[in-house]
């Protein structure tokens, strides 16, 4: 099944991961992927990361949970030669 298409119900069942059911902050998101809250950071800086949101005039960045398990999704591969589909 295609990840975009995946309801997030679905996302949640193929990670094994409960929902929280509301926007994360950087280092809760970081958590959710497994890597350090500084890569949050440079994937912000330099993009190719996942989509997030900032209200204007704020520093808050938070991540919607569907966008972090799609994001995650999209990195599927069968093989390390294979290319990456995102």
């Amino acid at each position: 099944m295609d990840h975009e298409n995946m309801s997030f119900d679905q996302l949640c069942e193929l990670f094994g991961y409960e929902p929280r059911r509301r926007p994360l902050d950087p280092r809760e998101a970081a958590a959710l992927l497994g890597v350090h809250p500084s890569t949050m950071e440079g994937y912000r800086l330099r993009g190719g990361g996942p989509r997030f949101f900032s209200p204007p005039r704020t520093r808050v960045v938070r991540y919607a949970e569907k966008d972090l398990l799609q994001w995650l999704a999209a990195s599927a591969r069968t093989s390390t030669s294979q290319a990456l589909s995102a």
